[in-house]
């Protein structure tokens, strides 16, 4: 991206920086997973001491006179089950995928901001061509008018000029609107008041990474951050299930003490462990198995709808490049070449006005339906990259990774 610097106008790589820090969504967002950290900060920790105090009266026969007896205990639990290992397993589990499903939307965000960024230079350049158009027919127009009163062009051929131009005039209008509407959205997706003073920079241009499809399958499967949350979200429900497997198992309870009996002085100790007969924690653990396998079916679920989604847009893609490079080499030069043969019969003085607002108009459409197709295609783009998932950057030749990266291939659910 270079340096920052949106003192000239904010860019889109600008502006993702922007949004990824000031968006109202994500802030939101790391708030929320802050929760979780606090909660796996703390994960896993005995159980507080229970003190027990016992105070026993003898009311009738030979002890009477000493009448009072009192004890003291300390329960302690002794997590002997390896439940408190399995819930700090848990805990850090869920921050995990907690962060995972933070960093799924950030991407998210910078997508959707990308594609909304080009439907906003898109718009503007509809409004840019719009407004030359009607400079251009306001010219014809008059021109039609000086025909007409020299009783050279009959009034219903005139009036058709006032017609078009007042069509035009109410299609700026529209348009302004429309620019004046997506730019507080961006605005407003940035994080940014509506009333901040900063020049958004448009660009219709945005450019996929790669369109080899094995490339972008592979990319998928390691890369999409949608599918590394929801595998992160299976990790939650296998860690989830374990612990609820440890809670089948009791933990001890020792509880040490201390009383007085008739004036003489005991230590106690006594020794708590559940037995495992008729509960046994089989409704939690049925609960854990049916939400991991919840969890894999969503993990399957997804996997098969981005592989899906990949063809869908690598097939946009192809036909919006296909469409912007077909106007690009006909439809456009054709355009201009009719208003160039156009200029030159006029520059003969054969003057033709109604001649000139159809040339008019064809280049006009050929212009708006080149920046549809130019916008299409990028919106195709941005959505490919999209699936990829962010850029990994690549690590320096003396430093390898720990262990290969998991793909859907290799990630093999058991129970």
């Amino acid at each position: 991206m270079g340096t920052f610097d949106p003192s000239d106008g904010l860019t889109l790589a600008e502006a993702e920086v922007v949004a990824l820090v000031f968006n109202p969504d994500l802030r939101q967002a790391r708030l929320e997973a802050n929760v979780t950290r606090a909660a796996a900060a703390h994960a896993g920790r005995w159980q507080d001491p229970v003190l027990g105090v016992d105070f026993e009266r003898i009311v009738s026969g030979a002890g009477a006179a000493n009448s009072w007896v009192a004890g003291s205990t300390i329960g302690i639990t002794i997590p002997i089950s390896g439940r408190l290992e399995a819930e700090k397993a848990h805990a850090n589990a869920g921050l995990a995928a907690e962060l995972d499903r933070l960093a799924a939307k950030e991407w998210a965000t910078r997508s959707a901001l990308r594609e909304l960024w080009v439907r906003w230079s898109a718009a503007r350049m509809h409004a840019e061509i719009t407004e030359e158009l009607i400079a251009r027919l306001r010219d014809v127009a008059t021109l039609a008018d000086q025909q007409e009163q020299t009783g050279s062009m009959s009034r219903v051929d005139a009036r058709l000029f006032r017609v078009e131009l007042a069509g035009r005039d109410a299609d700026i209008l529209a348009l302004r609107v429309r620019v004046t509407e997506l730019e507080l959205q961006l605005r407003a997706m940035l994080g940014l008041a509506p009333q901040t003073s900063l020049t958004l920079v448009p660009t219709v241009t945005f450019a996929a990474r790669t369109t080899s499809i094995e490339e972008l399958q592979s990319l998928l499967d390691t890369s999409n951050p949608e599918l590394t949350a929801v595998r992160a979200e299976y990790e939650v429900a296998e860690q989830s299930l374990r612990t609820q497997v440890r809670k089948q198992y009791p933990d001890l309870t020792i509880g040490p003490g201390y009383s007085t009996d008739q004036g003489d002085t005991r230590v106690l100790l006594g020794l708590s462990l559940p037995i495992p007969l008729w509960n046994r924690n089989e409704q939690g653990v049925a609960q854990a198995a049916a939400q991991r396998d919840v969890a894999r079916g969503r993990f399957e679920r997804t996997y098969e709808q981005l592989s899906s989604n990949l063809a869908i847009a690598l097939t946009r893609l192809e036909a919006g490049k296909a469409q912007r490079a077909l106007i690009e080499s006909s439809v456009v030069p054709l355009a201009d070449e009719q208003e160039a043969d156009v200029r030159r019969v006029a520059a003969l003085g054969r003057v033709d006005p109604l001649l000139l607002l159809e040339s008019l108009k064809t280049r006009y459409a050929a212009k708006i339906r080149l920046v549809d197709a130019r916008a299409c295609e990028s919106i195709g783009a941005v959505r490919l990259d999209e699936l990829m998932g962010p850029p990994i950057a690549k690590l320096p030749e003396s430093i390898t990774p720990a262990s290969p990266t998991t793909t859907p291939n290799d990630f093999v659910l058991q129970r």
